[in-house]
């Protein structure tokens, strides 16, 4: 199996960190499911850490009260926001990209 530091994987993780750092205000953000153009989670995008955040992904008027939107996209979520088209490459492309942080940086946020 190939060394997972290879020289051409540092450089594209350490040219995405730049770029998530402007976006996130972290180089390795977390990274969670999102419901893009259709109900499936197909989509991807780092977690949401702008202000009023929790009201913002709220659904006022859900069948039985008021509900966290937990995959919603909204004006508050950093970019980017990336649609799959699969909800299995989503899911892995998420779990790949928080692992890969995990062990760049021990997790810090």
């Amino acid at each position: 199996m190939p060394s997972s530091q290879t020289p051409a994987l540092m450089k594209a993780r350490a040219s995405a960190a730049e770029i998530l750092k402007q976006d996130t205000g972290t180089d390795y953000p977390k990274w969670r499911l999102i419901a893009t153009d259709s109900e499936s989670l197909t989509g991807l995008a780092p977690v949401c850490n702008g202000e009023r955040t929790d009201a913002l992904h709220e659904i006022p008027d859900y069948p039985g009260g008021p509900a966290r939107d937990e995959h919603g996209v909204y004006d508050c979520c950093p970019w980017p926001q990336i649609e799959t088209y699969s909800t299995a490459i989503a899911a892995y492309l998420v779990e790949l990209l928080n692992a890969d942080a995990e062990q760049v940086d021990g997790g810090a946020q």
